[in-house]
């Protein structure tokens, strides 16, 4: 029988980004002195971007005692209310907060972390090398503090989502993997990271064991490249520059946004007129719409900031009045769903940004605190821990009873929830902690 071959028709869903949406995306993760830099290169060469002399004359007139005045204070221990019309200002002019990666990790762990916890955490940080990467086993720190494993490892998960993520991790591809979820990264490309070796040495065979069709496999790459493989690699001392500032207004959160001077450029589209050849006129307009698309992107950038920013604090308002204390469970996915824009967007928007609060200089993401019938996840792992560690291991508590423990608590969860944060903090079922 002869095979002829012929033409098919067939749909096939591939994911694609227009070159614009991956810059809007970029751009969104970026940090306000990252995002200066990136502008600054781009006006060096785009011979279109010219700065805007009309900002710069206006904050010429502008008193200088009041742009210093608002600025000029070390961030680590700023106390900034900030009221100024005012929001262009020179990230340069600010002074250097002398925070060390061990400061940022533990002022961190101080929010989320108490007790044994707490001790647990600063050991670990305490023995970070100078990737970011933990130099002790999980065992060896167990065994140092007399605490259980499952301790121990529970600890270690919620400092790599700390900022920098990544920290804490046993293993570069460990650490890959974290910042890719905290970005937002599809799961099939989290997955595809474990083969990232094999990537190096055939492509075809990364291709074969990932499931990544060729389209898939740039974006894959091109997002790879947003992930650091020295997380902790910072000096040390580090320039924390707030992204936003946020204050209380008879009774009401007021969001501003921070822009370095450089964002308000202009283009100059006189060049396109007096393009003589048709290469002259084809490399200026392709220089114009990288202008219009950066300006764009800034604007959606801020524009996402300023509305994130006004969600996470009206729902933290009284964080705004009684400071740490009071800040309640928040998820991504609340405020996702709130300002009806994928839940991702919103984690690329937190990574790596700072906001000035009434009570000093604080990550934004510490606003996000997990939950489950309003009750912070972490607190409820506590709980599991505590129902495990009190219970007769001759006849171990199944994840049914401890979920029925729980709900006698005012916490009502499925079982299948108890076994998956059971799972999390490495405690084992209750078959495995049955003494015999």
């Amino acid at each position: 029988m002869e095979i002829k071959p012929e033409l098919q028709q067939q749909l096939k869903l591939e994911l694609r980004l227009t070159p614009a949406l991956l810059q809007n995306i970029e751009l969104l993760q970026l940090p306000v002195l990252e995002l200066e830099s990136l502008v600054r290169d781009e006006m060096e060469s785009n011979p279109l971007i010219e700065v805007d002399e009309r900002v710069e004359n206006a904050e010429d007139k502008e008193s200088k005692d009041t742009i210093e005045s608002v600025w000029d204070f070390v961030v680590d221990g700023g106390n900034l209310v900030f009221k100024e019309e005012a929001d262009v200002f020179d990230p340069l002019s600010i002074k250097a907060s002398p925070v060390s990666l061990r400061d940022r990790l533990l002022r961190q762990a101080h929010l989320e972390l108490q007790g044994k916890d707490f001790e647990i955490a600063q050991f670990i940080i305490d023995n970070l090398d100078r990737r970011g990467f933990l130099a002790l086993s999980v065992e060896e720190i167990a065994l140092s503090l007399s605490v259980s494993v499952s301790a121990v490892e529970s600890v270690r998960k919620q400092i790599m989502h700390f900022e920098p993520v990544g920290c804490a991790a046993l293993s570069l591809i460990e650490s890959l993997k974290v910042q890719a979820e905290e970005i937002g990264m599809p799961d099939k490309f989290i997955g595809a990271i474990d083969h990232v070796e094999l990537l190096k040495k055939n492509r075809k065979q990364f291709l074969l064991k990932t499931g990544l069709s060729e389209s898939e496999l740039e974006e894959f790459i091109r997002m790879l490249r947003h992930l650091d493989t020295q997380p902790g690699m910072e000096v040390e001392t580090v320039r924390i520059v707030p992204d936003m500032v946020v204050y209380l207004e008879k009774g009401f959160p007021v969001v501003r946004i921070l822009n370095a001077k450089v964002f308000n450029f202009k283009i100059n589209s006189s060049y396109l007129k007096s393009a003589d050849t048709e290469e002259l006129r084809k490399y200026l307009t392709e220089k114009y719409q990288r202008a219009i698309n950066l300006k764009k992107a800034i604007e959606q950038r801020n524009a996402t900031l300023k509305a994130i920013g006004e969600a996470v604090f009206f729902h933290q308002i009284e964080f705004l009045k009684y400071g740490e204390s009071a800040i309640k469970p928040l998820s991504y996915r609340e405020i996702a769903e709130k300002l009806s824009i994928h839940e991702s967007t919103i984690s690329r928007a937190v990574k790596d940004k700072f906001v000035e609060t009434p009570f000093g200089v604080y990550p934004l993401k510490i606003f996000f605190r997990r939950s489950v019938s309003g009750t912070s996840v972490d607190f409820i792992k506590k709980l599991i821990k505590e129902i495990v560690d009190s219970e007769d291991k001759k006849k171990p508590f199944s994840d049914s009873k401890i979920a029925a423990m729980l709900a006698e608590r005012g916490i009502k969860i499925a079982r299948r929830t108890v076994a998956k944060y059971r799972e999390e903090m490495g405690i084992p079922g209750a078959f495995e902690r049955k003494e015999r």
